[in-house]
């Protein structure tokens, strides 16, 4: 699933990475407008472009944006799991996983999280709330944390 139709894409790829992580940040701050207002179409097409952005950010600089592309897909695929799309929500965490380690590792730089501490948190529900605090000024996460069901036997 991507976001961007390919015009954009082509159009995106030519602006610097300044400009990249601009945009990146509208739309993000267009997310958490949309994710106030409960308008989940919204929050899935803004953070489904500042997801395909931080993507497409990486192929040409495989050193930057890992957290920004790790918040993204954060969000993109738990509004997508609300919406009950299951699937598309597992292709965004492939494509964020494969963007990750398509790259040599890349080490945090102080104050920045690493590419393998990326990956970690991608894979692991509860620390999505701690990363979005950590690096999103948001006043909280917009969902809860996932509890895990115990299963029950049928005899």
């Amino acid at each position: 699933m991507k976001f961007l139709c390919p015009r954009h894409r082509r159009m995106f790829a030519s602006l610097s990475l300044n400009e990249k992580n601009d945009l990146w940040l509208l739309w993000m701050e267009y997310a958490f407008t949309f994710s106030e207002n409960r308008d989940s179409d919204k929050l899935v097409a803004a953070t489904g472009s500042a997801f395909d952005l931080a993507c497409l950010a990486r192929k040409h600089h495989p050193d930057c944006m890992q957290v920004e592309l790790t918040l993204a897909a954060i969000l993109v695929c738990r509004a997508l799991r609300d919406r009950g799309d299951i699937s598309a929500a597992e292709h965004v965490l492939f494509r964020a996983l494969d963007s990750l380690q398509s790259s040599e590792p890349c080490p945090g730089i102080t104050g920045r999280c690493s590419t393998d501490e990326c990956l970690e948190v991608l894979l692991d529900h509860r620390r999505h709330s701690e990363f979005f605090a950590e690096y999103l000024n948001w006043p909280s996460f917009p969902f809860t944390t996932p509890t895990t069901r115990p299963a029950m036997a049928m005899h």
